[in-house]
């Protein structure tokens, strides 16, 4: 089984390892925008409010502790504007 997953963070990541869970020969790549996998949405605040200065210590993930936990190809810094399921290549 072959999974692509648009968008990160929450939702992507949590699809992802969920995916994984159920499905250990799947093949998963997820597709996120900014160059984040996860961060601490909960530590927002205090980002906002100064208390934490450093964004780095909101990222609870890279895409290299993911892929090695998870076996999830994290594709960062990719935007996707389009699928097109019908040009998909046959192995």
């Amino acid at each position: 089984m072959k999974v692509v997953i648009v968008g990160g963070v929450a939702g992507g990541a949590t699809a992802a390892a969920r995916i994984r869970r159920l499905n250990e020969q799947a093949e998963i790549v997820v597709f996120e925008r900014s160059g984040y996998i996860s961060y601490a949405n909960c530590g927002l605040p205090y980002y906002i409010g100064d208390v934490i200065t450093d964004p780095e210590e909101l990222t609870l993930q890279t895409p290299e502790s993911f892929f090695s936990r998870f076996l999830v190809n994290m594709k960062v810094r990719h935007e996707v504007t389009a699928i097109h399921p019908e040009k998909k290549k046959l192995p």
